[in-house]
């Protein structure tokens, strides 16, 4: 099954799409905004990765599976620092993940990436990815089901 409304184009793979790193320590924004993420390097060499945007997918750490929503590129509203994947695991409380391994599953493209006017704007955006992330979810259980127990294979 095909991710969905990915907007294939020059360089973009189609989706789900793999990648996996060491969770490197972030500029912490999307904690103070109440959304904190698990970052990668991403080495932003074309036709290797999918588009940047905003997707719905699928976090392995610690041996545990959680719905994500990633944000891979440049991160245009708050742009200092270097490009990343990061991705914000839903109903995770563990804490902090840095130096663990994490896998990443693009599953579905949301959106693309956006400058916001301001970061009130981002974290609203922000709570409606996670919600979409959720609704997309909702309608592929079977999707879902495959994937954790090809993980657990």
């Amino acid at each position: 099954m095909q991710g969905g409304n990915h907007p294939c184009g020059t360089g973009a793979v189609s989706l789900p799409f793999t990648v996996a790193g060491e969770v490197i320590r972030g500029k912490q924004l999307g904690s103070r905004l109440g959304f904190p993420t698990a970052n990668i390097r991403y080495d932003m060499r074309p036709g290797g990765w999918p588009r940047d945007g905003v997707y719905a997918g699928v976090a392995c750490v610690r041996n545990e599976l959680y719905l994500c929503v990633l944000n891979q590129g440049r991160h245009p509203t708050a742009p200092e620092g270097i490009p990343t994947v990061e991705a914000h695991l839903l109903d995770y409380s563990g804490g902090p993940l840095y130096g663990e391994k994490i896998v990443l599953e693009y599953l579905h493209y949301l959106r693309p990436e956006t400058a916001f006017s301001s970061l009130e704007l981002l974290k609203e955006q922000l709570r409606r990815d996670k919600q979409n992330a959720r609704d997309w979810a909702l309608a592929f259980p079977t999707l879902l089901d495959s994937i954790v127990q090809k993980e657990r294979s």
